[in-house]
């Protein structure tokens, strides 16, 4: 992966550390079920990411979070990953 793709990361660590942290960012995270609805709730959370950017890193990046730790409802990579279809 390209250096300029470590902030990338870092955007898709954050995201998934307010996934963690936050109860009503959990919720809207896995109510997502489109990419669109996954870019506007990461734009909504200060985060400028979009659908080719989530693609590219679900793809080749890798985030402390990429450890699968069960399915899609309480993994945000296994989530990112059906949305996307990575």
């Amino acid at each position: 992966m390209d250096c300029y793709s470590q902030p990338l990361l870092d955007a898709l660590d954050h995201l998934c550390h307010q996934v963690d942290g936050d109860p009503d960012v959990e919720h809207d995270f896995y109510a997502a079920n489109t990419p669109e609805e996954m870019v506007n709730l990461a734009v909504e959370t200060g985060i400028l990411i979009d659908a080719d950017d989530f693609r590219a890193l679900l793809t080749s990046g890798d985030t402390e979070f990429w450890t699968v730790r069960g399915n899609d409802q309480n993994n945000p990579i296994v989530h990112l990953k059906r949305i996307f279809r990575r």
